[in-house]
């Protein structure tokens, strides 16, 4: 199952089957373009594969791959490993690397490619490096969703909400893996080549919001229209929409799931017992449910993620503790502070003192180990968000 989610999520195969790419000319959708010499610059968790299906396919002037820590980038390329999902020096190195091929390099189009995590692996923020990560920390913790979080960040960068795209010479090409719920454009990756829809004031209100109103000042306006054609080449709902071909009487729900990890954990519950007293909506099959919960924490936490709380919570609310299966993976392979992908229940009671210490606790993979549930797939390069899948038997 988890090969045939990363297999449904892979970024070089969903390019593939999306783009027409030559060595002088693309065409994906209705749109088509001319080159001779192209830039890339791929930032996210997808970027390798990303980068990999263009530098497979054009030689561009220059190229900058961004990835995570932990991953491993073989391109003849300038590669930066930096901190997600924290900012850190090597963040500000490849924002400010970004900014000199910008500036400096003869190029007739940008291949920008976006994917999930570049919020934090590029930046250059508009106040020290130690204040940006104070703010971020808080707004990671707040449970307030990617969007408003995204607000502020591009608020605070000098490339974020569109800021890159205007330091083009030439035009941009964005193609995105989405790891955002509904796809918003100028949300994902703070969208760095999109028009921003929002303002400084939404910024101000959200940091009043979190007490943080002392850097209201600092807040910089982002553009409202830019030389750029985006496009989207995989989302959540693709791979849901693959695993319905080999899952049992699939019924797929929603691929734009927020809200609490726990509320979520605890609707699942509700379908499971739903389908154990009244057979409905049937008596076997398949839930198919993607997008990202939030997990809003206060104080100290332990090793915690979306889907360990989204695991647990089912199990708490769950009446009959057998015929089911539940999957819940994170397709970038990190879930939380964790080093899992997420976890994978099979007709399991674990004793509901211990689910609430640990949900207590924020610690749901410590006490998803000592019951061997976990799921470690490493760096997957990709990420569309999270997959649940319940299976009734």
């Amino acid at each position: 199952m988890i090969r045939q989610i990363l297999r449904l999520a892979d970024p070089y195969t969903a390019l593939s089957k999306k783009i027409s790419l030559s060595r002088n000319s693309i065409k994906i959708e209705n749109f088509e373009l001319n080159f001779t010499r192209p830039l890339i610059i791929a930032v996210g968790k997808a970027s390798y594969k990303m980068a990999k299906f263009f530098l497979d396919r054009v030689k561009p002037v220059q190229s900058l791959v961004v990835s995570p820590y932990g991953t491993k980038i073989d391109l003849d390329s300038n590669v930066i490993y930096a901190g997600h999902p924290q900012v850190d020096e090597n963040s500000i190195k490849a924002g400010e690397m970004a900014e000199k091929l910008l500036k400096e390099e003869d190029y007739d189009v940008l291949f920008f490619l976006l994917s999930g995590g570049a919020s934090a692996l590029m930046e250059v923020p508009v106040i020290s490096l130690n204040e940006y990560r104070k703010i971020n920390d808080i707004l990671i913790k707040s449970g307030l969703g990617i969007k408003n979080i995204n607000i502020v960040r591009k608020h605070l960068s000098k490339l974020k909400g569109g800021k890159l795209a205007m330091m083009s010479k030439a035009p941009v090409v964005s193609l995105i893996i989405s790891d955002v719920p509904g796809n918003n454009l100028d949300t994902i990756g703070s969208g760095y080549t999109v028009a921003d829809s929002s303002t400084v004031v939404d910024a101000s209100k959200i940091l009043n919001q979190m007490d943080l109103s002392q850097y209201s000042n600092f807040l910089i306006e982002s553009p409202k229209q830019v030389n750029s054609f985006n496009f989207i080449v995989l989302d959540n709902m693709d791979v849901l929409k693959g695993l319905r071909d080999f899952l049992p009487n699939p019924l797929l729900l929603t691929s734009e799931v927020s809200g609490e990890a726990k509320d979520l954990g605890k609707f699942l519950a509700s379908i499971h017992n739903s389908i154990n007293d009244y057979k409905l909506p049937f008596e076997a099959g398949t839930i198919l449910i993607g997008g990202e919960p939030e997990v809003t924490i206060s104080g100290k936490s332990g090793k915690g993620g979306r889907n360990g709380e989204v695991a647990l919570s089912f199990l708490k609310n769950i009446r009959k503790k057998k015929d089911f299966t539940l999957y819940a993976i994170a397709t970038d392979g990190i879930d939380g502070n964790s080093e899992y992908a997420g976890c994978i229940l099979k007709d399991i009671d674990i004793p509901e003192e211990e689910i609430n210490a640990h949900l207590k606790q924020h610690s749901s993979y410590e006490l998803l180990e000592k019951y061997s549930l976990t799921v470690n797939t490493g760096p997957t390069y990709t990420n569309v968000n999270n997959i649940y899948i319940l299976i009734e038997s």
